[in-house]
This record gives structure tokens, sequence and C-alpha cells, in this order.
């Protein structure tokens, strides 16, 4: 695990780097699923996006998949923060994964070490960080303070942040969307690409970057 400096170290060289620059307020990345399109406009840019799934094969997995096939569209990099090394990279084709760091990690500490780095790294378009199978103890240890300060690094950048959760956890969160419904048996029948779009996740809040007002 990277100590403290070592961090300030690579937070410092991102910096140099990638120097921030005026960005656009209300920017979004679609992401093809009608429901989240059409309520929020997509994905904002430039913040923080919970993912609540809070039932087993609620479609999660699938919203990730789905992820990744418009960023791959889009000539999009995108980093998968994988807090317990759950990823199944097998249940993809090589292309669907050619744009795709995945970065495997042993704790949820880890992880948001992690998170903190990229959500400054201009390369990427889109940085998932998964703790759906995170410990819930892990998940309350988290400081609100810790959210924030990820909220507030990924201000400056034009890149997508998407925390999934197991429930309602990130009080920095822009735009929160909950998967409560679990997939019958009978959606295994279906082709992957059929199920994605037609997830339907929930709008529980929706938060201007300019305003910071509620509109949900």
């Amino acid at each position: 695990m990277a100590r403290p400096a070592q961090l300030a170290a690579l937070r410092h060289l991102l910096a140099e780097r990638f120097p921030s620059v005026p960005r656009t307020v209300g920017r979004v990345l679609p992401t093809g699923v009608e429901a989240i399109d059409t309520t929020a406009g997509g994905l904002p840019l430039g913040a923080l996006t919970e993912v609540a799934c809070t039932a087993p094969s609620c479609g999660g997995h699938l919203l990730l998949a789905q992820l990744l096939a418009v960023t791959r569209a889009n000539r999009l990099r995108v980093a998968l923060i994988d807090s317990t090394d759950s990823f199944d990279p097998c249940s993809f084709d090589d292309d669907a994964l050619a744009h795709l760091l995945w970065v495997r990690c042993a704790s949820t500490a880890q992880a948001l070490q992690c998170a903190d780095l990229l959500a400054r790294d201009a390369n990427f378009g889109l940085v998932v960080l998964d703790l759906r199978r995170a410990p819930a103890a892990d998940l309350r240890r988290i400081p609100g303070p810790q959210w924030y300060r990820l909220q507030r690094a990924v201000e400056p950048t034009d890149l997508a942040l998407v925390v999934e959760t197991p429930r309602a956890s990130v009080p920095s969160a822009q735009l929160r969307l909950a998967l409560s419904a679990p997939h019958a048996f009978a959606a295994l029948q279906h082709e992957r690409p059929a199920l994605q779009t037609h997830l339907a996740p929930s709008l529980q809040r929706q938060r201007s970057l300019s305003t910071g007002a509620l509109s949900a």
C-alpha cells in the first residue's frame, strides 16, 4: 500500500503534468441507458455519481458493461477500481476491454486511495470505484470528509467518477441512482446487450454543480 508521502508526490506530479483548466458546467457522459439519460441527462462530468445496488443481481454489473461499451464507442479510457478483486474479465471479449485499466485492490482503504489518485488523471473519461462487495464495516468507517475531498478532486476534470455501493453511502454524490429490483431467473435467457439497455435505475438525487441545489 502506498504511503501518504508517496501519494502526495504522485498527486504533485499529476498536477504538474495535467494542470487544471476551466471546465464547462453541465457536461455529461451519455450512457445509452434511457432511464439515466432521460431523467438525469447522463453522468455528470467533473462530478461524483453514486449507484446504490441494493439487491442481489439488480444490474450493477450490467451497468458497468454498458459503460464499458459506450466509452469504447467514444474512444474514452476507463479505470475500474475493483475493491475486492472480483471483476471477471473473461466475461468480455478483448475489444470491450482494450480501453480499460483494471486496478485490483486488496481492501476498501486501498481502493479509496487509488480513486483519489485516478480522479485527478486527465487520461480517463470515466473512473468506476466498485464497492458493491466491500464489507459493511469498512463502508461505515469511511469519514464523510473523505467523500467530499474526492468530489473536490474530480471537479476540475472532465471525467465522470462513478461509485457503485451496496446502499446509499456517499454524501457528496452530485447524482445518486438506485438499482433495487433483482433480475428474474428468466433474464439468463437474454443476451447482455438487450438487458443493458433496459436497465431502470431510479433517480434519488440530482444536485446542480453550479448552485448545489437538489432537484430530486
